[in-house]
C-alpha cells in the first residue's frame, strides 16, 4: 500500500486533506505535519522520521508546499527507493493520490501520474477563453 504525508507551511496540509475528504464525502489516509516559523527543522524532521517508521513496510509520497522552502528542504534527505517527495502540492494531486493508491500501479508509475495531474491542473485561462482585445 502506498501511504502519504503532507509536510506544509502553516496549515496548507490539514486544509488540502479537509477539502478532499469533502469531495470524496470520507475520510481520506493522508497524514499532515504543520511547518511554522517556531516548530522548523530538527522537530519537523523527527515528526517526519516517526510517520516514516510508523509506516516503514509501505512505499510513501511526503507532498510538500514548495519546492526551496523549509518543508521540501527538511524532506529531500528522506527521498529513497521507497520515499519519494513531490513539491508543489495542490489539490489535483490529493484528488489523484486518493483515487489510484490502490490500483496496482508501480510506484514510479503512480508518482508520474499525480505529478502530471498536479501540473496539469495549473491552467491560464485566457489560454482556453483567448485574450480578451482593449477597446
Amino acid at each position: 500500500m502506498v501511504k502519504a504525508l503532507l509536510v506544509t507551511h502553516g496549515n496548507l496540509g490539514d486544509e488540502l486533506i479537509k477539502i478532499a475528504e469533502k469531495i470524496f464525502e470520507s475520510e481520506i489516509d493522508i497524514a499532515s505535519i504543520n511547518v511554522d516559523w517556531r516548530n522548523m527543522g530538527d522537530e519537523v524532521s523527527n515528526k517526519v522520521k516517526e510517520y516514516l517508521h510508523s509506516n516503514k513496510d509501505s512505499d510513501i509520497i511526503i507532498f510538500t508546499d514548495m519546492f526551496g522552502g523549509s518543508p521540501s528542504n527538511i524532506c529531500f534527505q528522506f527521498v529513497s527507493k521507497h520515499i519519494e517527495v513531490i513539491t508543489g502540492v495542490n489539490l489535483p494531486a490529493i484528488i489523484k493520490f486518493h483515487t489510484y493508491r490502490n490500483k496496482g500501479l508501480k510506484f514510479k508509475e503512480l508518482i508520474e501520474l499525480i505529478y502530471n495531474d498536479a501540473v496539469n491542473g495549473i491552467n491560464i485561462i485566457s489560454d482556453y477563453l483567448g485574450e480578451k482585445k482593449n477597446g
